[in-house]
């Protein structure tokens, strides 16, 4: 079982995080870890609990006020 870090704030995110690399690495950037498996999730996972990929988590965006005609 894979343990979340801290700076990523559900699982989720981490799952997204993850399709996202390894996307990359399929469509041809070099990977930052050498691994022996040929599967890209499995090191865009590994990239992303050693901390080697760099993300921003977009803030939310507070609520639009609703308009009142007059």
């Amino acid at each position: 079982m894979i343990t979340i870090p801290d700076n990523i704030d559900s699982k989720y995110r981490f799952v997204i995080l993850s399709a996202l690399r390894a996307r990359q690495i399929q469509g041809g950037s070099q990977p930052k870890i050498k691994q022996p498996s040929h599967k890209p999730t499995q090191i865009a996972q590994k990239e992303i609990l050693q901390g080697l990929i760099e993300f921003s988590i977009p803030e939310k965006a507070a609520p639009k006020e609703e308009k009142k005609e007059q």
